[in-house]
């Protein structure tokens, strides 16, 4: 993409990356945020794309504080699995394209969800009768069908 300095034109920046401060619950964390200089007249600048990957840093830093799972966990966790996002939107729910996004950090699962897939990789029994299950079933499953 190609940006253009708001103070002088010109097209030649450099990307530079600090620990910024933040505070969330009372709670102070720093973060790695991303924004360019530019090497004609130093203007200082954060371009949309540096924003989204910002804030996707920030909200894994929030998963981290409530003790969920990061985009990378999860893609990890996805992985181990033998899932596809597609497969892992329908067995454990959360839409087509739930993983995507969380995977990218654009969006934080719920703790639910989170609760979910940990017991999926821990108890493969469990994750066994989660493939199982078509969504949207009324049959429960029974103590039988993890035995």
């Amino acid at each position: 993409m190609n940006h253009q300095c708001p103070e002088c034109r010109s097209t030649e920046f450099a990307v530079r990356s600090e620990a910024e401060q933040f505070k969330r619950k009372g709670q102070e964390f720093w973060v790695e945020v991303d924004y360019s200089v530019c090497q004609h007249c130093g203007y200082e600048v954060i371009f949309p794309d540096q924003i989204k990957r910002n804030d996707c840093r920030l909200r894994d830093a929030w998963r981290k504080m409530d003790g969920l799972l990061t985009g990378q966990e999860i893609l990890d966790l996805r992985n181990q699995l033998n899932l596809t996002q597609q497969d892992a939107a329908k067995i454990f729910g959360g839409g087509i394209n739930a993983f995507s996004k969380y995977e990218r950090g654009e969006v934080i699962q719920s703790v639910a969800m989170d609760k979910l897939m940990r017991i999926a990789l821990e108890f493969p029994l469990a994750f066994d009768a989660l493939k199982r299950r078509d969504v949207g079933t009324s049959k429960l499953p029974s103590h039988q069908d993890f035995c």
